[in-house]
């Protein structure tokens, strides 16, 4: 095993526990956590009708409040988003995992013990790039799969877009999984001024940059490069693992970029996502009898690397100062290719603790209180009101109710009804969710009034809509062999 205090159970993925159990998570942590060491801006409620007492406070420099001042400069921002690694896959949670770059950055910035994302790829990054529950913006269902016509609707902001209005410069480097299958919905249409990286959710092969689609057939349905440098294709880095690509990408970005005006680089990390392929290099980055969990060490090592090379990039061009630097996770590991949540329960794709409660950390000179850990809940939707906020955008005036776009909507119920998949728990006092207090008499009033609480959401929520994959339109063999948009 790796690490003294790790333990992880490959077993077959639990199912995703659906909206109620998310609740029930929610309300018992806002009543028990503690005070912030930081006040990150909180969004405004999307609508006062449908979000009811929610009251978030924005993170505002007047006052004695200067948790989040900036003195008056615009911070170049960065993201750094990876791709279904644990609790327990980083070094500042466990002692054997080889991220020394990611283990400074986040001691001498600010921990954040309680962010939350959600179970899956897609609706943590609706959440993150939207700053909008993924319900509120009709992607609340499940990932946008390669060959499927299901995208982020067009009449909704972005990060890069809030950015863009108070002039900032945005790339995106890496993984994008928020829809593709139409030129508009893809980064360039989206506020951003480049991207180099992946459109779908997932890659077959890390170096040939080969996607077979589904995964599960041979022969695939559908074969072809998915590796796109803004809109063309990328077919001359055949052998090299596109970690390394996207590292050096960020670098360029960052050593090209003219200081004068503010950057914000998002860099997604498709890794440690399957499939297991640890980059050339880092095949000994940790010594552990698990093939897999040994892969998945080597994989967080070259991440950690790529953090080191874009980190040093910004010092080197002297504006490490004046950056604001975020680190998170996606969502949970999977633990069908070795990846830890450890010590908390469940996995990828569940709404136990293991599937959303994903390491993160802020760090930059313009936190008022580095070197600590906050223990406030934070969910990916805070962080997109926080980096508005500091950007000097703004967040008034432009949240609106979801508009479903025509698409077949399955006839499927918004929750299950099976009295197994009922669960609360107080988080405070049992943190590892062992005791289910839902059949518990003395917590029948907690339930009652969550159970109306969930009504009400549901109520304001749009219908599902999760049109069918294997889309034949999007058959690569139609463009070249390249996975490309433009056939929805």
């Amino acid at each position: 095993m790796l690490g003294k205090n790790e333990a992880f159970n490959r077993t077959t993925a639990r199912s995703i526990k659906l909206l109620l159990l998310v609740v029930f998570i929610c309300i018992f942590m806002l009543k028990n956590l503690a005070a912030s060491e930081i006040n990150f801006a909180k969004r405004e409620v999307e609508n006062n009708d449908d979000q009811g007492d929610n009251d978030d406070n924005h993170c505002e420099n007047d006052g004695d409040d200067d948790s989040c001042d900036v003195s008056g400069k615009q911070p170049h921002i960065v993201v750094v988003l990876i791709d279904d690694a644990g609790w327990n896959d980083v070094g500042w949670n466990n002692d054997f995992m080889p991220t020394p770059v990611l283990n400074e950055l986040a001691y001498n910035g600010v921990i954040l013990n309680n962010m939350y994302a959600q179970p899956l790829c897609t609706p943590s990054r609706i959440a993150l790039l939207t700053g909008r529950y993924p319900a509120k913006v009709d992607m609340q269902h499940s990932v946008v799969l390669p060959s499927q016509p299901y995208y982020l609707p067009s009449e909704y902001s972005t990060l890069a877009n809030k950015l863009k209005e108070v002039g900032y410069m945005n790339h995106v480097v890496g993984k994008w999984n928020i829809g593709s299958c139409n030129w508009t919905y893809t980064p360039l249409w989206r506020g951003f001024d480049s991207h180099y990286g992946c459109y779908e959710a997932t890659i077959s092969d890390y170096e040939t940059h080969m996607l077979n689609w589904p995964p599960n057939r041979q022969p695939p349905l559908f074969t072809g490069i998915e590796f796109r440098d803004n809109t063309g294709v990328v077919t001359h880095q055949n052998g090299t693992h596109n970690t390394f690509l996207f590292t050096e990408r960020a670098e360029k970005i960052v050593r090209n970029h003219n200081p004068s005006s503010p950057l914000f680089l998002y860099v997604a990390y498709m890794i440690p996502h399957f499939p297991l392929q640890v980059p050339a290099g880092f095949e000994e980055s940790v010594q552990v009898d698990d093939a897999d969990r040994k892969i998945v060490g080597g994989m967080m090592a070259a991440i950690d690397q790529g953090v080191g090379n874009i980190t040093q990039a910004l010092k080197d061009t002297g504006i490490w100062d004046d950056t604001l630097f975020v680190f998170l996770s996606d969502n949970g590991g999977d633990d069908l290719f070795a990846g830890s949540n450890y010590p908390y329960r469940g996995n990828k794709a569940s709404t136990f603790e293991g599937g959303m409660k994903v390491p993160a950390f802020f760090h930059g000179s313009m936190l008022q209180d580095p070197s600590t850990m906050n223990n406030e809940l934070y969910h990916f939707t805070d962080v997109f009101a926080t980096l508005v906020s500091v950007a000097g955008g703004e967040l008034d005036q432009w949240f609106r109710p979801a508009e479903n776009p025509s698409a077949p909507i399955p006839d499927v119920p918004l929750i299950t009804e099976n009295e197994n998949n009922r669960f609360l728990f107080n988080l405070k006092d049992d943190p590892l969710e062992t005791n289910n207090l839902y059949y518990d008499p003395d917590e029948q009033n907690v339930v009652i009034e969550i159970e109306q609480r969930l009504e009400e959401y549901r109520a304001s929520i749009s219908p599902i809509w999760y049109p069918d994959e294997l889309d034949p339109r999007s058959d690569p063999a139609k463009f070249g062999g390249f996975w490309t948009p433009g056939w929805c």
